[in-house]
């Protein structure tokens, strides 16, 4: 992609973003991105297909790429507080994006882009044939851990971003790591009695 495209794409983002800030996206239209990135209508359909296709743009672009290297690393905490740090500092835009649509536009995206993007990782490490069970594939996998990760960043974000972000990572940490019985046991107050009898 050359400078001048992606300089056109950056700016139609950042009209999209305005826009979604000021008015209902429903109401939006391509003219109206398109003036306010000052350029002309079929401009924008050099970049993209639909304001869906925008949309999809930012959250890569701001979220899910800058994540990439960290994951890459091993680093997946890491890259999780980037992407909730994020969304945190332009709160208005994100939490208006996650209301878009009864067909859940947000987290369909971002589980996609997750997805594809923990999918890469796990290419360059591993096989299929690894695990000796045809349910725990790679693209299994991805998508369990893209889904639960998408479905923590949604509840954030439709509880108006009040909780912390460490907060955040550290229910997603536990709902990742733990079994749904040491989690029952926990909240109960107690020691799940399965894990007691393997000390």
């Amino acid at each position: 992609m050359n400078q001048k495209s992606q300089t056109t794409e950056e700016a139609l983002a950042a009209g999209m973003k305005h826009l979604i800030t000021v008015m209902p996206f429903e109401k939006i239209t391509v003219k109206e991105i398109a003036d306010a990135a000052n350029v002309k209508r079929p401009t924008f359909y050099n970049h993209f297909k639909d304001k869906y296709d925008v949309v999809e743009y930012i959250l890569k672009q701001e979220l899910v790429e800058p994540a990439r290297t960290l994951v890459a690393c091993d680093m997946l905490e890491e890259a999780t507080r980037l992407i909730l740090a994020t969304m945190k500092k332009e709160n208005e835009f994100y939490i208006r994006v996650v209301k878009i649509g009864e067909d859940r536009i947000f987290q369909r995206i971002v589980m996609r882009l997750l997805k594809e993007l923990l999918l890469d990782v796990m290419r360059e490490r591993m096989t299929d044939e690894d695990s000796g069970n045809p349910m725990l594939t790679m693209d299994n996998i991805a998508e369990y851990y893209a889904y639960s990760i998408t479905f923590g960043i949604s509840k954030w974000v439709q509880k108006g971003m009040q909780i912390e972000v460490d907060a955040v990572l550290e229910a997603l940490k536990v709902l990742l790591s733990e079994s749904l019985l040491d989690l029952i046991y926990r909240r109960g107050g107690k020691q799940n009695p399965s894990n007691v009898s393997k000390k």
